[in-house]
């Protein structure tokens, strides 16, 4: 048996079946519904359901609170649908064009920057153009047909080319890619996923990121560039160590050419051996003290999943900022 499900406000329509969740339903039919981790654990796939009945399957309630389901609200990707079914999700119109495909790439570089953090940039079949929105991710496939996601660090280009900044997390492919992967060796991917994307507004913006949080804030800034922006950018970048943040120097120069971004590094765990009179403690903490109100801002968060909750529930309940301006990509 399947169900249809009418997306508000576009008017489209796609089908599930039983045992599908409605993000895999409407993934499958070309829809980018907003999500990030698609395990149940980010939320940032929560979406108001306004007609019709879901099972919330293992959804856990920290995530997705007894209140909010009897609001109508559901985890998009662990939801699965019950009856027809009417939902919210603006971010349809906005996503359209971009559909998700599995393509075959191969290693062309791989620049070990730090001591533990390795990018990598794989060429795409020259036939086969690669769509995505700066902010997305891609997943490679494993051999045994585990998955690991990777967002993209650039903008897309003609050269057809992807970026990922991987961090060696002592798993067996991080590991693998740090201390063994070569060039030229041949990788399955799949995507794009995300809804992690900037939103065409006037409002001023803060970029959050920690760790390799930084990929898919590289890429946003790229898109601001080549776009000639002139919307406010406060982006902070945060890491234990002055070496965690690992293209410091590349953002540095960067809002040195563009005055309309500015620059805040945060270090945790000053070492010994830095040399460093910057902002030190958490990262969100250092938005928290610099600003006051952030009920007219857009945020855009990524990379530790603590950091971005953290940040996501302090800057709505002491900030003002309207959660719906508040755009993550966790790390999970």
């Amino acid at each position: 048996m399947s169900y249809k499900v009418d997306v508000q406000p576009s008017g489209q329509v796609f089908e599930v079946a039983e045992d599908q969740t409605l993000l895999e339903a409407a993934l499958a039919e070309g829809m980018m519904l907003r999500h990030s981790c698609r395990e149940g654990t980010c939320g940032t796939c929560k979406g108001k359901v306004l007609a019709g009945q879901v099972d919330h399957a293992d959804s856990d309630l920290e995530v997705l609170t007894q209140a909010e389901r009897d609001e109508g609200f559901a985890l998009f990707c662990r939801a699965k649908a019950c009856s027809d079914l009417q939902i919210h999700a603006p971010e349809v119109t906005e996503l359209k064009g971009i559909s998700i495909q599995k393509t075959a790439a191969r290693v062309g570089s791989i620049d070990r920057i730090s001591d533990d953090v390795a990018i990598v940039r794989l060429n795409l079949p020259p036939t086969m153009p690669f769509n995505y929105f700066p902010g997305q991710y891609a997943e490679v496939i494993l051999k045994d047909g585990s998955r690991r996601s990777y967002s993209m660090a650039t903008v897309p280009g003609e050269s057809n080319q992807l970026e990922w900044h991987i961090r060696n997390t002592g798993g067996t492919f991080s590991r693998f890619v740090y201390e063994d992967l070569k060039e030229k060796t041949l990788l399955r991917l799949e995507g794009p996923f995300g809804t992690f994307y900037l939103r065409d507004t006037d409002k001023p913006m803060v970029f959050v990121a920690s760790g390799t949080g930084f990929a898919p804030i590289k890429a946003l800034l790229e898109q601001l560039a080549a776009q000639n922006n002139t919307r406010p950018v406060s982006m902070y970048w945060g890491g234990r160590q002055l070496k965690d943040l690992y293209m410091h120097q590349w953002v540095v120069d960067f809002a040195k050419n563009h005055d309309w971004l500015t620059y805040t590094p945060v270090l945790s765990e000053v070492a010994d051996g830095d040399t460093w009179d910057g902002a030190t403690g958490y990262v969100h903490h250092q938005i928290l003290a610099d600003f006051s109100d952030l009920s007219g801002y857009e945020v855009y968060a990524c990379g530790n999943p603590l950091m971005v909750d953290s940040a996501r529930k302090d800057f709505t309940e002491q900030r003002g900022l309207d959660e719906e301006n508040f755009f993550a990509d966790a790390f999970v």
